[in-house]
């Protein structure tokens, strides 16, 4: 793989981030060391948009010299940059802080699997055809309903009428 074609892998996987979290103005430099893809880009974000490009920054505020497979490592969350920096695998010159805060921001956590739970669809209960019995029991107390509600009614007329 040649430096573009990684440098365009990185940009593409890492290079979104979120610019609410800065606050202060940065250039980091990173050396990539790799024999096959090494070569040179920045991280930058001066006063407005935030920037990777392929080119070599001269007023950077860090520089960071490390191979493809560790830069990536770390940016993945599977290796840790103290960790590589304490080993010897990465190498900061200037601002760590500054350093430290990109690596944060670039990094991307590894997608979380979502499992679904499967949950049994309650099928409705088929309805029970009504018999014949149970129809005419259903009929005969909304008949007797109505007619109380009625006789009710009736009542009420005249017990108004015997108040007048």
């Amino acid at each position: 793989m040649t430096f573009i074609e990684k440098f365009d892998s990185l940009k593409k996987k890492y290079g979104k981030i979120d610019e609410s979290k800065l606050t202060d103005n940065f250039a980091v430099q990173i050396e990539m060391t790799d024999e096959d893809c090494g070569g040179i880009f920045y991280v930058a974000y001066m006063n407005g948009p935030f920037a990777i490009e392929p080119y070599d920054y001269h007023d950077n505020t860090a520089s960071i010299k490390v191979s493809s497979k560790v830069l990536e490592d770390i940016l993945s969350c599977k290796a840790d940059a103290m960790e590589e920096f304490f080993a010897g695998n990465l190498t900061v010159e200037g601002d760590v802080g500054h350093a430290l805060m990109l690596v944060e921001l670039m990094k991307k956590e590894p997608a979380k699997k979502t499992v679904k739970k499967e949950t049994a669809k309650k099928e409705a209960a088929p309805k029970k055809e009504k018999t014949d019995k149970a129809e005419k029991t259903e009929k005969a107390v909304k008949t007797a309903k109505t007619e109380k509600k009625t006789e009710k009614k009736a009542e009420k007329k005249t017990a108004k009428k015997t108040a007048k």
